[in-house]
């Protein structure tokens, strides 16, 4: 008998069924990773395995079974639950040692010395010892994540259930989270279920549970799972006619008949599993700019751009340059700096060195500032939406705010919602729509006044891959028929493939400034992106 049964769990919340019929079991020191789009019912069924929310069915943990949240109590001593959200579980104006000190008194852990030279290997796992006096609030989303974890960790769980705890993670952040959670199931034998959008963690977990509308559709080890589909993939060949070599620009021939076979990755699941359902959305499509207004070949200049709050310096005199036509990709850290930047270049945080300009014009005064902003789309890194209007309220308010006639601005709702594939949802609140949606129609906001230049935080964060796939889809559209220049920002390394350019960002300094490819032929034995991004760290210490 396995330590860990799940056996045929139902959750409902209401009418609406979560999950349903979910099994499945787990030995001593197993990962368990849990992979599907928004809503799937990845984040029901470990709440029912956490024991607090009601379900059918039943689970047996630890030599005991339990059918309700009641019956769970006896267990939860031996449970830990992280929910999702980056310091969800978090006081801003707690320090990292307080927190400890809190979380042991809740869990009723003696801070014995035992309990203390505990605390100090978590604290030195995390990377957090010179921390223990700096208030959460304080902390970068990374280390926020990783006292998150330790934090769950004081009381030594047997059982260790994590909702996405990498998402909006950089990759270096989200590698030491990995090595915590590996040193704690070798050492303490813990089992833990994990839930991931990111799908090169969810391949180093013992087996793979992929859910679809609220059932468990496949399962096994990573290879197993891309064993099934792989005979449905094959890798897109590089252009090689002289227009491509000349530009430097990698296009694609998606023509299977030509094309390598290639082992797919666990992403590829996605894909096939929406073909076989008939479920694939429709083809994003982007009308050109109604604005007939010229955009030069450099949009948006920085200039030794710094901000300083207090004695720390969050940017420190950056140079970039925004061009039209092109996808830049800001990377970096938690706390590298990247949103102060965005921040600073729209106005909401003042310059305290350098210079700006906009369309060859500088930004210095107040009218400057006005002027900028109605060049600008921007999409904040949580979609800033009014979660009490609908999605054609939020529009038609959004297009108010930029002053358009609101005949223009019907006009351009509807045909973005047609074109951006979020019709049928007109008429719904934000919060009864999957991340994806959400997503795609929070750029429709950004793009209602026609801006030059777009501005993207974090906007694929916990987005499911084929929703991140149509967004990347919608950029590139933009870029070849609008011309304007986008920034974004992400922390999944497999999407800085699809910018043009990489700026990389360590600790409010500029570390590198390239082409895509050119970064490839400075590191030729780099397996992938990611790799790339933690050796520039490594080499800029």
């Amino acid at each position: 008998m396995a330590e860990l049964e799940v056996r045929d769990v139902t959750v409902r919340h209401r009418s609406v069924t979560a999950i349903e019929h979910a099994s499945l079991q787990a030995d001593r020191g197993e990962i368990l990773g849990f992979i599907g789009a928004d809503g799937a019912g990845k984040s029901s069924l470990m709440h029912a395995v956490a024991g607090v929310c009601r379900f059918e069915g039943e689970i047996a943990f630890d030599g005991r079974a339990f059918r309700s949240p009641a019956e769970a109590e006896p267990l939860k001593r031996a449970i830990g639950l992280m929910p999702q959200g980056i310091g969800l579980v978090l006081y801003k104006n707690l320090t990292v040692g307080e927190h400890l000190s809190f979380f042991a008194k809740i869990r009723n852990v003696r801070e014995d010395e035992s309990f203390r030279k505990y605390r100090s290997r978590l604290l030195q796992m995390a990377g957090l010892e010179r921390f223990a006096d700096r208030q959460a609030g304080k902390l970068s989303g990374g280390m926020m994540q990783k006292l998150s974890l330790i934090c769950t960790l004081l009381h030594r769980p047997k059982l260790l259930i994590l909702d996405e705890p990498t998402t909006g993670v950089d990759p270096l952040s989200r590698l030491e989270l990995w090595q915590i959670l590996d040193e704690i199931r070798r050492s303490e034998g813990t089992i833990a279920l994990v839930s991931t959008a990111y799908m090169e963690e969810a391949a180093k977990m013992d087996r793979v549970y992929l859910f679809d509308n609220g059932k468990i559709i496949a399962s096994g080890t990573a290879e197993r799972l891309i064993d099934t589909v792989e005979a449905y993939t094959y890798e897109p060949t590089p252009c090689r006619s002289r227009r491509c070599i000349a530009t430097g620009h990698y296009t694609y021939s998606l023509d299977p008949i030509d094309a390598p076979r290639k082992r797919p990755t666990l992403e590829a699941l996605f894909f096939v599993n929406a073909l076989q359902q008939g479920s694939v959305l429709p083809p994003i499509e982007v009308s050109p700019r109604e604005s007939d207004e010229p955009i030069p070949p450099v949009v948006m200049e920085a200039k030794g751009l710094t901000k300083r709050f207090g004695r720390f310096v969050a940017d420190d005199h950056i140079d970039m340059e925004l061009r039209s036509g092109e996808i830049l990709g800001l990377l970096g850290a938690n706390g590298a700096g990247k949103t102060t930047f965005i921040k600073m270049l729209l106005g909401l945080y003042p310059i305290d060195e350098g210079e700006l300009s906009l369309l060859g014009r500088p930004i210095r005064s107040a009218k400057d500032r006005r002027d900028l902003k109605a060049r600008i789309g921007y999409v904040s890194q949580h979609f800033a939406l009014y979660k009490d209007m609908t999605v054609r309220e939020n529009l038609l308010y959004f297009a108010s705010m930029h002053r358009l006639d609101v005949q223009k601005a019907a006009r351009r709702i509807e045909r973005y919602a047609d074109e951006l594939g979020f019709s049928p949802y007109m008429d719904a609140l934000p919060t009864e729509l999957p991340l994806g949606i959400n997503q795609r129609f929070s750029v429709a906001a950004a793009l209602l006044h026609e801006p030059v230049v777009l501005f993207l935080d974090e906007p694929t964060s916990g987005v499911d891959a084929i929703a991140r796939s149509q967004f990347w889809q919608m950029l590139r559209l933009l870029k070849q028929r609008w011309g304007i220049a986008i920034l974004i920002t992400t922390h999944y390394m497999s999407e800085a493939e699809f910018c043009d350019r990489i700026v990389l960002l360590k600790q409010g300094r500029k570390i590198a400034d390239d082409r895509v490819e050119n970064l490839y032929r400075s590191h030729p034995d780099a397996e992938n992106f990611e790799d790339i991004f933690l050796r520039y760290y490594e080499e800029n210490r």
